[in-house]
């Protein structure tokens, strides 16, 4: 008698397994299927993991500061009764998701994601209206949502990262999971088809001597 249940258990945990597989590695391996930078300009650079986690915390202070500082693109506010406030960012949660370097490790492509309350977004509304938003396939008043953004820098003659632009031919915001988040940036940096100036992948070596690095570029100036 003590077999089916020790068997039920068993099949639950597959059939979870199987979730977790189809919803987050298969579709991780289908991202990287889908890299359109061909062999010939590929970009691979190695990084220590001392190097990488340096740069990870210090890319987190410097974004923590902007968000801080309600920068470009961390404008956190909302309209409440028809005025601009800004959120308390105080609890956003950072990650920088990937790090990518061109040879000598001087310009960087950053992946960032925070993490913020869906209470956030209910500023100003009361519970009923919040949960009418809800029904109405808004964001749960409940819970939390990820906001992903790219970013280019470079080192200074110090070796400390200096940000020169946000880096994101779109913007994902109020993803309900950091991985929906995460895999929108990837794509966004790495899966673009078209082999010109405006388009290069940032694992291609033509992308960091491309037009986005020159200071005449309006996109390469501190925003």
């Amino acid at each position: 008698m003590k077999r089916k249940p020790i068997l039920i258990s068993i099949i639950i945990v597959i059939i979870f397994i199987a979730f977790l597989y189809f919803k987050y590695i298969f579709g991780w391996l289908e991202f990287r299927s889908n890299n359109y930078t061909s062999k010939e300009y590929k970009s691979i650079v190695n990084v220590s993991e001392e190097q990488y986690s340096k740069d990870s915390l210090d890319l987190v202070v410097t974004i923590r500061d902007k968000i801080k500082n309600h920068q470009h693109p961390y404008y956190n506010s909302i309209k409440v009764n028809g005025k601009l406030e800004y959120i308390n960012d105080s609890l956003t949660k950072i990650y920088i998701d990937s790090i990518f370097y061109n040879p000598d490790l001087s310009k960087l492509v950053f992946l960032v994601i925070v993490e913020n309350e869906n209470l956030k977004l209910y500023k100003g509304v009361s519970k009923d209206e919040a949960y009418s938003w809800e029904k109405s396939g808004n964001l749960p008043y409940e819970g939390t949502h990820f906001n992903g953004n790219s970013f280019i820098a470079k080192r200074n003659r110090e070796s400390e990262i200096i940000i020169i632009s946000s880096f994101s031919r779109n913007s994902f915001t109020n993803s309900r999971t950091y991985e929906e988040s995460s895999i929108a940036l990837m794509n966004d940096c790495l899966n673009h088809r078209d082999n010109n100036k405006a388009t290069y992948n940032v694992d291609d070596k033509r992308f960091w001597d491309s037009d986005i690095w020159s200071s005449d570029n309006p996109d390469g100036a501190d925003m």
